[in-house]
């Protein structure tokens, strides 16, 4: 038996605040065991150890030692350890980027909790339905994802788990605000300080960026700086860096919004130092973005327009990167013989984007390396086309994320039958309003056409039929193989390239 100094349920408490504390706990726990321990108590502080490492960088290692657990669990018929196992997988998929995952392993840890609800305790499966309502809201499931919120939250207030009520109101307000619900989300917001207050609990990073954005969606600019503002006064002690250069990136824009663009360069420069110092490279791009956004609040057009270039290029450059950060952490946890296993209903789960029924990135990448290795040996052609929305933000903001969200159902379908207008053609939703569309077979000239076509469609459809408000356009780059490039990074960054030229062009145009 394990001679620990704290239980394993208090080790997870800790887990929730302080991830390197509960990690060299749990590796003092594992080192003093005997050697012949193997038993359910020793593979949760195994699954706690991984899950810290994970939290704190060291995804492969942590999804190596979860997958080894969940296995363990498996082969033991260790239901409950089971389910924790998923539920930290989806949590580790979250930060990984990738929703589909994220929800498969949440709907698993939820559904093997109800073969044993008897045994599970109301916090327990206040946890798991809140895994279950965040991966849902990540997917784009916004309405199942609410209904799941006030199920965990039903579960918290009668067990009285403060963490978890607060953990809930957080991510109730913030998935309000990306609905578009921005009254609901100030009220949540409201809600959220107004309980911590109540339980002593001094708000956490996350909760005041949370607040100040639902305060920036009513325009509220001077009560979004007052909550963020102490954020972004901690001491730089390394702890939470990404935390605090998220909360300055915040108090840039309420900064900007609200005109003192002295103040919001001040901000954004101290995000710069911390990107750099602590070699935050998935920040660059935000900081990038909002420097760019502030040099044209202030009418240097030409300084946004050179950042907004180099805004564009480190983004294609964090996709790739991001890409191959995934796939190493996937073959971290899973082997080809359980990629096989897998049901059709999670293997389809997670190659469609659940708003538009496209396939996702996971599935177009595939499949672009399948016709790549076709157009480097010579035998083959094609063409890809990178779609996005003309002003699509305009959109959400003015109307509704409802409207927003039937807007990209139909141009989904306009893409789909581009796609199907050529044999194995496909189309894909890359995120937020932005698609690609893969044509094998054709050449650029045709492609081009083909792509002008789709432009012609997008912008002649009857968008009156949602409001008489609508407007859309799509600007879109084209790209091919072999001319151009016969690698995937190369090529999309080809036509993210293009896709820019028809921006700076005007927009509603195909440029390759």
């Amino acid at each position: 038996m394990l001679q620990e100094t704290q239980s394993v349920e208090q080790a997870e408490q800790l887990l929730r605040w302080d991830a390197r504390a509960a990690l060299q706990g749990a590796r003092e726990v594992l080192e003093s065991a005997d050697a012949g321990t193997d038993d359910h108590t020793y593979r949760r502080w195994l699954l706690l150890k991984g899950a810290a490492q994970a939290r704190l960088g060291d995804t492969e290692d942590g999804a190596r030692i979860m997958r080894e657990v969940r296995e363990w669990a498996e082969t033991q018929d260790d239901t409950a350890l089971l389910a924790l196992s998923h539920r930290r997988l989806s949590a580790l998929f979250r930060r990984v980027g990738d929703p589909a995952l994220m929800l498969e392993h949440a709907v698993t840890a939820v559904n093997l909790l109800d073969r044993i609800h008897d045994q599970v305790d109301d916090a327990v499966r206040a946890d798991h339905v809140l895994g279950l309502a965040d991966a849902l809201g990540a997917s784009g499931s916004f309405e199942a994802s609410i209904a799941r919120y006030e199920e965990a939250a039903a579960l918290a207030d009668g067990c009285g788990d403060t963490f978890l009520q607060l953990a809930v109101l957080n991510n109730l307000a913030y998935t309000q605000y990306e609905m578009g619900l921005a009254a609901e989300a100030v009220a949540t917001a409201e809600l959220l300080v107004a309980e911590a207050a109540r339980q002593g609990r001094p708000l956490q990073t996350h909760d005041g960026d949370t607040i100040a954005r639902a305060y920036i969606a009513v325009g509220r600019y001077a009560d979004a700086a007052g909550v963020i503002e102490p954020f972004c006064h901690a001491v730089d002690s390394g702890e939470d860096c990404d935390g605090l250069v998220m909360a300055l990136l915040t108090l840039t824009e309420v900064r900007r919004l609200a005109g003192d663009h002295h103040g919001a360069q001040a901000a954004l420069d101290r995000a710069y130092r911390l990107v750099e110092k602590y070699a935050l490279i998935g920040r660059t791009i935000d900081t990038l973005h909002e420097q760019a956004e502030l040099y044209a609040a202030r009418g240097d057009y030409r300084e946004a327009f050179e950042t907004y270039r180099d805004f564009h290029v480190a983004d294609g450059e964090m996709r790739a990167m991001e890409l191959d950060s995934r796939a190493r952490t996937l073959n971290a946890i899973f082997e080809a013989t359980e990629a096989r296993r897998s049901s059709d209903y999670f293997r389809e789960l997670s190659g469609r984007d659940p708003l538009t029924g496209l396939h996702n990135r996971r599935n177009l990448d595939d499949r672009l390396d399948e016709l790549l290795v076709c157009a480097r040996g010579g035998g083959a052609v094609l063409t890809i086309g990178l779609v996005d929305l003309d002003h699509f933000k305009r959109i959400n903001d003015t109307m509704s994320h409802a409207v927003g969200d039937e807007v990209l159902r139909q141009v989904a379908t306009l893409l789909q039958a581009a796609a199907d207008s050529v044999p194995n053609g496909l189309a894909a939703r890359m995120g937020g309003e932005e698609f690609l569309l893969l044509l094998p077979g054709i050449d650029r000239e045709d492609g081009v056409r083909r792509m002008e076509r789709l432009r012609e469609a997008i912008a002649g459809h009857p968008w009156a039929q949602i409001s008489d408000r609508v407007v859309v356009t799509a600007s879109i780059g084209v790209a091919s193989a072999p001319d151009d490039e016969v690698e995937r990074g190369a090529l999309v960054a080809r036509a993210d390239r293009n896709l820019y030229a028809a921006k700076d062009a005007g927009r509603d145009r195909v440029v390759g």
